[in-house]
């Protein structure tokens, strides 16, 4: 006894670092390795040449250079093909407006690299969604396209090429610049009837490029194989939105664009003229200098393909005495880089292990939580403070949402995880169904509570069951009776299929307890169930610190009046008697079977509610 209290008192006075220490070592560690591994890099190249210096830098910056551009463009390339995919296999209508301009505007949220995106039918219908002029929010509008315009030529290259392809830089007005667009044909039964676009504005890659230029001191450009300027990382500094170029043309040529290097640089590129490394024909990259008055720079590119019908010349140029200053540089850094090394070798290989493993187990237990699986993990004691106190208040969190979801219906937890707002109270067309022990009070009277309980515990976990796997919201439970609906929080178009359908199996489930409890010598259990559809007020409704997610309104109470009568139907042997009223039964599909009862007048209601009996059997 005396050990484990030592033990613990131990543990309990055990240093708990800071974390916000741990990462600032760990960092500039880090910082200081990968400083120092590049600095040796380029100084070990430096030695041998400054032509190999240069190609060396080219490699990583044209693989970063091709990653930023690819990052731009194949975001569109894969939205396209997933909207006309979706098109295709007829999950939202081309011919609903409205429903397809939702659609188009949610894909441009979820992808920022888009300027616009649209639907271009046969009949030349055109739905669009693209940023608004002062670029914040975005719009959507119908209109036709007219045959003057070049959007019919890429309906046609697509009914031709059934398969997706990219165009070539079109402009449809001088503020946005060209447009790179990746057009996917829309099929149904086989034949193309329309296209998805999705468009990429040059311009916005330019601006993309120019913070590359900015942070490492290169001129990034995109040339197209006759020498115009797709994209360069000095437009939206030296090329004012709405410019024209000679000619009308939508692009820039060499010549023209303020940029006197790639004017004077040799066109076409020749790789057997350019002065390359020997591994150059294998890697794609070419290598040339350019002489200018104000000295010799160096421009370096190489071919990509798969984003039109011709391939690029992606590169980057940069000033000789850009290699001079970086060897000064690197020369002063590498000593001090070779010390923080050692340092930070240690730091790293301490501070890894001490976080590593917690923090794995931690994310673990995390993702769990996320997909409300309660199973714990072993976390086993950190020596970092914020480690510790992590773990301890994920279990508490795991605890406390383990009890929460025994009070909140199990589709609303999940549901108030993921969005953490407050649902709003707003009208919604509800499927109710009530339910209610037949002869509960002869069946209670004269056993005890804890009998009772767990009678009714027993009860409501077989109907609770089936109502969960119907995609049903249990409400409450009031005395012997289950409150469920169908239509909320999520929209169900099935709603009322799911509500009959969990009726029917609450009948044969019971059908099959039944036969057991009669195995048992006990007296059968049997329900009344009443189903309605219709409008409610659905959402948060209570006191300030007090509420609950329910129904109210008219159907609520039509619903109960349907189970209450239901006894007048009632032929004392089914295991359940379902009524449903004739507003739930207009939507039901044809072959379910229903015994219409007629309209019958319900206590506190004026008008007349069409009733029909479910025949079980």
């Amino acid at each position: 006894m005396t050990m484990h209290l030592m033990r613990d008192s131990f543990a309990k006075r055990r240093l708990r670092v800071p974390i916000w220490v741990v990462l600032v070592l760990v960092l500039g560690g880090m910082t200081s390795v990968m400083a120092v591994v590049i600095g040796v890099r380029f100084y070990v190249a430096g030695l041998v040449s400054t032509t190999q210096l240069v190609e060396d830098l080219g490699r990583s910056s044209l693989a970063q250079l091709t990653e930023m551009i690819e990052s731009q463009l194949q975001p569109a390339a894969d939205q396209s093909k997933f909207l006309a995919d979706i098109l295709s296999r007829d999950q939202v209508d081309p011919k609903n407006n409205q429903r397809l301009q939702d659609l188009l505007l949610g894909s441009l949220a979820a992808v920022r690299q888009l300027r616009a995106v649209a639907y271009v039918g046969l009949d030349h219908r055109l739905v669009w969604a693209g940023q608004n002029e002062n670029g914040r929010g975005y719009s959507a509008k119908v209109t036709h396209v007219t045959d003057e315009t070049q959007v019919p030529a890429l309906l046609a290259e697509a009914t031709r090429r059934r398969a997706q392809f990219w165009s070539r830089p079109i402009q449809f007005d001088w503020e946005t610049g060209p447009l790179l667009i990746a057009v996917a044909p829309v099929f149904r039964q086989g034949d193309v009837i329309g296209i998805i676009g999705a468009a990429v504005s040059t311009r916005a890659a330019s601006e993309r490029l120019a913070r590359l230029s900015g942070v490492s001191g290169l001129v990034p450009f995109v040339l197209t194989p006759d020498g115009h300027i797709l994209m360069h990382g000095s437009t939206a500094k030296d090329v004012p939105p709405g410019r024209e170029w000679r000619d009308g043309a939508i692009l820039a040529d060499r010549q023209e664009f303020p940029d006197p290097v790639l004017a004077a640089m040799q066109w076409p590129p020749s790789a057997g003229a350019a002065d390359q490394h020997r591994d150059a024909p294998q890697t794609g990259l070419h290598m040339e200098r350019v002489a200018l008055p104000d000295g010799t720079h160096f421009v370096i590119h190489r071919r990509l393909t798969g984003y039109g019908p011709d391939a690029w010349f992606v590169g980057y140029h940069l000033p000789e005495t850009w290699v001079a200053q970086s060897y000064a540089t690197i020369n002063r850094a590498i000593p001090f880089a070779l010390i923080v090394l050692l340092i930070a070798l240690g730091l790293a290989y301490w501070l890894g292990r001490s976080i590593a493993r917690p923090m794995i187990v931690l994310s673990q237990s995390g993702q769990r939580l996320a997909r409300l699986d309660f199973t714990p993990l072993e976390i086993k004691s950190s020596l970092i403070k914020e480690v510790e106190r992590a773990v301890e208040a994920q279990r508490a969190m795991r605890n406390g949402l383990q009890w929460l979801s025994n009070y909140i219906p199990r589709s609303l937890t999940p549901l108030l995880m993921k969005s953490g707002e407050e649902l709003i109270s707003r009208e919604r067309d509800i499927v109710v169904l009530f339910t209610d022990i037949v002869g509960f009070s002869q069946i209670a009277e004269g056993r005890p509570a804890a009998k009772v309980a767990a009678l009714l515990n027993r009860h409501f976990g077989l109907l609770g069951a089936i109502i969960d796997q119907e995609g049903g919201t249990i409400d409450k439970y009031i005395g012997d009776s289950i409150m469920a609906f169908w239509g909320a929080p999520l929209d169900q178009e099935d709603r009322a299929e799911r509500a009959v359908r969990a009726a029917q199996r609450v009948a044969r489930k019971l059908q099959a307890d039944n036969e057991r409890r009669a195995r048992k010598g006990l007296k059968p259990i049997r329900i009344r169930i009443g189903i309605h559809r219709g409008p409610a007020l659905v959402g948060n409704i209570g006191a300030p610190g007090r509420v609950n997610y329910t129904l109210v309104g008219d159907t609520v109470n039509v619903a109960q009046r349907l189970e209450q009568f239901a006894r007048e139907v009632d032929d004392g042997v089914s295991d359940a008697v379902i009524v449903i009223s004739g507003e739930l039964a207009s939507v039901l599909p044809p072959g379910v079977a229903l015994i219409d009862v007629g309209d019958q007048l319900f206590h506190g209601r004026s008008t007349a509610t069409r009733v029909f009996r479910m025949p079980m059997g």
